[in-house]
């Protein structure tokens, strides 16, 4: 887990001194809700709150030569295949409207080539990201610019 003050005084240089406060503010709230988005819940229906399963019911399931009563729980994921993660967008599509209302270069990436010239922007994320544990920058980033239109 990082901490968001420390990690953006090392792009201070990136935002000039008027609008920076405003700036360290708003990524501080993208990283701290970057993470509690990863934390899964489901709300329960009769009381509305945050829980971490739902108790659907009981099946009886042979196992072996027995059978045993087992407790259904949903959890909140129903299909099959990759889970979803919708806090990945949303991080993606806040740090890019804070760098370009904010910072003092704009918010793109170089193209792809044999030698490209990275842009600050480009040099933030692929420092961001994989200190969240977010390998493939370059993936995305792409989904995202195909997602937005």
């Amino acid at each position: 887990m990082i901490s968001p003050d420390r990690f953006f005084i090392l792009y201070h240089p990136d935002f000039p001194p008027k609008t920076r406060n405003k700036a360290r503010n708003l990524f501080r709230r993208a990283i701290r809700e970057y993470y509690v988005m990863q934390r899964k819940y489901v709300i329960e229906p009769e009381s509305g709150e945050r829980v971490q399963s739902v108790f659907v019911g009981k099946v009886i399931q042979r196992q072996k030569t027995q059978r045993r009563i087992v407790r259904r729980l949903f959890k909140g994921q129903t299909s099959a295949g990759r889970p979803k993660k919708p806090e990945i967008k949303l991080l993606l599509a806040r740090l890019f409207i804070l760098w370009g209302r904010y910072a003092n270069s704009p918010s793109t990436l170089s193209r792809k080539g044999k030698n490209p010239i990275s842009t600050n922007f480009e040099i933030f994320l692929l420092h961001l990201l994989p200190t969240l544990g977010l390998k493939d920058v370059r993936r995305y980033v792409e989904t995202h610019w195909r997602e937005r239109k």
